[in-house]
């Protein structure tokens, strides 16, 4: 059987070692849920309501417990850890909510063909959801696609992370707890080939969940190809955030920082591409330089932590490479750029021009803060939109009739006006367009992705 080892980042501390979920055990799993998914939906909508509202308290008991894990695992600093696992029962509560309040339709006898009869609608589960869960928000991207699809009668099965599955895999072990019958929920890690013969070609799962790069979502959409299942894919970004010269400097930088430098740099909907009226670049960059040099950086686990170290080693070289190929394209590395096994520093780029490849598609995964000039708004809106992405973007300006002409023009899934992109408020309509995915996420949509209208007709109901 193959196994996992998974290691603090940090430290290389071994934290588990894991057996992989071979294909044919996949498979079985895969037969189970489709089995117990039956039973499940036949619960009513109460019941399952008070399944899961039963795993807010048995998740709120492990708190501390999951945040610790989650920065040991993937180097989140234990503050960023904390706000992730501290937001998720508002966000239960509100699905739940939602679903218990969510009304069909009945519809009118305005059809010659229908005189008398009534017609009426019924939210139905989609069956078998395939979750597929980033390494960069294990606990909330588990959430906002496992209680969804369970609170609306479907059975989900779930894939973690290789690099930091622990967290992921504990919250399986807490859905048991509260009730939510295990082949109902499985939880796994395995390789990725065994996943996309059990899972993904699999016609006994019927809608596929997955946050990812935009290869990934690809991949997950030629292997599922020949079952037509429904797709919701979240995937890359490059976002940009224009700064127009009228803005405040200081709270440009504040907004740059609290965008791009979370989880180091390890989100989807961030900031990454600056781009910046050229009379404020240098100022901008001096400014964003000597907050960089004021960052906190240590143990993941200290709450004083600011920045400690990517998912991997493998992610930080992946960074550096990446810096390196921008500054032989030309960019000027104004500060940082050094690599130490996991960490990878803060690294302001500057002299980035639009036809560099961090301009347009390369997303680098990491704190690193490309600086691109723009002369007018016209070439402000060119040079973010000229992406094969579209997932959030951000402008800041001090005249807001500007910033929301800009922001109409830029193409994304949502336009922050006088802040960054990562933003995500738990009721919105999360995801991009182009090729940043497929389908929206968030309380006020999710319910209805993850379920069918059914009609029900009752022929001369009414004479």
């Amino acid at each position: 059987m193959n196994t996992l080892t998974v290691t603090n980042p940090q430290t290389n501390e071994i934290l588990a070692e894991l057996n992989l979920t071979s294909e044919p055990e996949l498979a079985k799993l895969v037969d189970q849920a489709k089995a117990a998914q039956k039973a499940w939906a036949k619960n009513s909508l109460y019941e399952r309501s008070r399944i899961l509202y039963d795993f807010i308290d048995v998740y709120q008991q492990h708190m501390e417990e999951l945040i610790v894990l989650s920065s040991k695992e993937m180097g989140k600093p234990y503050s960023m850890s904390r706000d992730e696992v501290t937001k998720v029962p508002q966000n239960i509560r509100g699905t739940i909510e939602y679903a218990n309040h969510m009304y069909g339709q009945v519809l009118p006898d305005n059809d010659s063909d229908a005189v008398g009869d009534l017609i009426f609608t019924k939210r139905v589960p989609l069956g078998l959801i395939g979750c597929v869960i980033p390494f960069n928000y294990p606990i909330e991207l588990t959430i906002l696609k496992v209680i969804p699809a369970l609170v609306m009668g479907n059975a989900v099965i779930v894939k973690a992370p290789s690099s930091n599955p622990l967290t992921i895999l504990r919250i399986g072990e807490l859905l048991e707890e509260a009730g939510v019958p295990k082949a109902v929920a499985p939880f796994v890690v395995c390789e990725r080939a065994a996943c996309d013969q059990a899972v993904i070609r699999n016609p006994k799962v019927d809608a596929l969940a997955l946050t990812g790069s935009t290869e990934a979502g690809i991949s997950l959409a030629e292997n599922s190809a020949k079952c037509l299942k429904p797709l919701f894919l979240e995937l890359g970004g490059n976002d940009p955030f224009i700064i127009c010269k009228d803005a405040d400097l200081n709270l440009a930088v504040e907004e740059i920082m609290d965008g791009r430098f979370y989880i180091a740099g390890q989100t989807c909907c961030a900031p990454k591409r600056f781009i910046v009226e050229r009379e404020i670049c240098a100022s901008l960059a001096e400014k964003l330089i000597k907050r960089l040099e004021t960052v906190v950086v240590g143990d993941a686990l200290d709450p004083k932590t600011e920045i400690a170290t990517l998912v991997t080693e493998k992610a930080a070289k992946t960074v550096e490479a990446q810096v390196r190929q921008t500054v032989e394209e030309g960019a000027r590395l104004a500060y940082g750029g050094r690599r130490n096994g996991a960490f990878y520093e803060p690294t302001v780029l500057t002299e980035v021009t639009k036809d560099m490849s961090v301009a347009k598609d390369l997303e680098i995964f990491g704190p690193v803060f490309p600086i691109i000039p723009f002369d007018t708004i016209e070439e402000a809106i060119t040079i973010a939109n000229q992406s094969s992405y579209g997932l959030n973007a951000g402008v800041l300006s001090s005249d807001i009739m500007k910033a929301f002409h800009i922001a109409a023009e830029l193409e994304a899934g949502s336009a922050v006006i006088n802040g960054h992109s990562a933003y995500r408020h738990i009721d919105q309509a999360h995801g991009g367009i182009k090729m940043s995915g497929l389908g929206r996420e968030g309380i006020s949509v999710s319910l209805e992705e993850f379920s069918n209208v059914k009609s029900y007709v009752l022929k001369e109901a009414f004479g």
